[in-house]
């Protein structure tokens, strides 16, 4: 015959909402979704949403690009592998490569004019 050693304690109603409560779906309303949006919103310079091709961007714009792009990756690197997560990854390393171009052509073309 095999010995059997058993614990268990029984939580309290306290106890059961605190080891549920960080793990409750919230659905659109949950408070860390929504800190999450305004903190996605919060990054993009301002003036993004209105760039287009007749625009030209200084190297400190570019470099407000890539700050905006370094937070969003922080959070995205922290999602579960997945087609969503890696596109995302896709088009940040996209944008990551179109802003290296850009800044490296402009540094170029200050050495070379006297800036």
């Amino acid at each position: 015959m095999t010995r059997r050693i058993s614990q268990s304690i029984t939580p309290t109603t306290e106890d059961v909402a605190a080891l549920r409560g960080p793990f409750v779906a919230k659905g659109a309303n949950d408070p860390v979704i929504a800190a999450l949006r305004e903190y996605f919103k919060a990054s993009v310079p301002t003036w993004l949403p209105k760039l287009d091709e007749k625009q030209e961007l200084t190297r400190e714009r570019l470099a407000e690009i890539r700050e905006a792009g370094a937070k969003r990756r922080a959070v995205i690197e922290a999602l579960p592998d997945g087609k969503a997560r890696e596109k995302a990854l896709a088009e940040l390393e996209q944008t990551e490569a179109v802003v290296e171009d850009m800044d490296t052509a402009l540094a170029g073309a200050g050495a070379f004019g006297g800036n």
